[in-house]
């Protein structure tokens, strides 16, 4: 008996199993979801049609857009939002370059408002349309904006002020869904993230690299000329080996993968803030770079104080880390949702960065009481020359008599 019971059992499992299994493959509907922290948009490939739904990840939603190419300029777009009375409106827009969009009096297609879709209260409000398909693109890019301001109007020709959020995407509309029929009543598919495209590995290897160049060994070059230029000679070595020869090749090649992932993913390469802002700080640091370099190798014999680009590049080193530390946050916190949207990354990698932000603030603001015993150091450096010019970008004085010096010896402690 037990093992007819068992037996049965295990057919019924099986028989269910394979029941439902069947049913989600023979349903033929396929699509896509991606989300930011603001909106998620949803494709589901439904015979002769695509349905679009955007939904908002809050119940303060204004309007919300979608357009089917790489940039706003010349992209149709779709723009609804929700109204007071519980209706919402559709439009069709374009638009050229970054201008407001204006009604598409002609569009390359017709999109009508999803019924079935469309829900205007509650938590996340839904706003749904469809398209005609095509089977010739089944990776269409997107294009999507998000407001928290309502236009106020039902009209379809209504202003729109400007979104709160943007970015742009790549859907595949050949993804199964997970469901066993066809949803209703604005009942959406669960989407599981799939693995890593190859794209977004690099966009991994980018961040990794970036964060390591900028957040780690920058400022553990600036650290140490900030601390052990008053106690050791070694200071100056370990500050270029850390800022130029080790931190150069890692930022260098974090920046050419993040260019690589753009090309790979098909987005254009100045499409929003974050890769535009990438490329003025690679040419900032690499600009520090060279100040440094001119630092040390030109040198005016007998001055008697010290040369302003000595000042300007201790600025110039200091906001290229700040300006650094403000693009890796945007990165993960912004720019990671709106290009793959996969939606927000763990909140513990922002309680990490801040932590840290915040230790290397404090450690750079202790350092600066070593200031007076520096300035010291270069005044007593400057009225005993030594060697018919005082070197101020090697160590505290030539290099073969370090180990002979006290380190509190002022004649051979100056260094910038």
């Amino acid at each position: 008996m037990r093992l007819y019971f068992w037996t049965t059992l295990w057919f019924s499992t099986t028989l269910v199993s394979a029941t439902t299994l069947t049913s989600r493959q023979s349903s033929g509907l396929t699509g896509d979801r991606l989300c930011s922290s603001s909106m998620c948009v949803t494709a589901i490939v439904n015979g002769s049609v695509v349905e679009y739904v955007m939904s908002g990840t809050s119940s303060k939603v204004g309007w919300m857009a979608v357009g089917f190419g790489r940039a706003m300029g010349d992209s149709p777009m779709i723009i609804m939002w929700p109204n007071s009375d519980g209706t919402a409106t559709i439009t069709q827009r374009s638009s050229h370059g970054h201008s407001t969009p204006t009604i598409e009096s002609s569009p390359p297609f017709t999109a009508e408002m999803s019924q079935a879709y469309t829900i205007t209260s509650g938590s996340t409000p839904q706003l749904g349309f469809t398209i005609p398909s095509s089977s010739n693109d089944t990776k269409p890019f997107l294009i999507w904006a998000y407001s928290s301001t309502n236009p106020g109007s039902s009209s379809s020709d209504a202003s729109i002020n400007e979104h709160d959020d943007k970015g742009e995407w790549q859907l595949d509309l050949t993804r199964p869904l997970n469901f066993t029929s066809s949803p209703t009543n604005g009942t959406l598919p669960a989407f599981p993230n799939p693995p890593l495209y190859p794209y977004e590995r690099l966009i991994v290897a980018h961040a990794i690299l970036c964060i390591l160049g900028f957040l780690l060994f920058l400022p553990a070059g600036a650290l140490i000329a900030r601390y052990l230029r008053v106690f050791n000679p070694i200071w100056f070595q370990w500050h270029w080996i850390l800022q130029f020869a080790i931190a150069a090749p890692v930022i260098v090649i974090g920046i050419v993968l993040g260019i690589a992932a753009v090309q790979s993913s098909g987005a254009l390469h100045f499409g929003d803030s974050h890769r535009k802002y990438g490329i003025g700080i690679l040419v900032l640091y690499l600009a520090q770079c060279t100040l440094g370099g001119i630092i040390h190798f030109v040198k005016k014999k007998n001055r008697t104080r010290r040369p302003i680009q000595n000042y300007l590049h201790g600025v110039v080193g200091l906001v290229t880390i700040g300006v650094a530390m403000y693009q890796i946050y945007n990165g993960f916190h912004s720019e990671w949702q709106n290009t793959t949207g996969r939606g927000s990354l763990p909140g513990g990698l922002t309680v990490l960065f801040f932590v840290w932000s915040v230790i290397l603030l404090v450690a750079y603001l202790a350092g600066l009481a070593f200031l007076p015993r520096q300035y010291r150091q270069e005044r007593d450096s400057r009225a005993q020359p030594l060697q018919n010019s005082f070197d101020e970008d090697d160590a505290y004085i030539p290099m073969n008599s370090h180990h002979k010096l006290p380190l509190n010896n002022p004649t051979g402690s100056y260094q910038d």
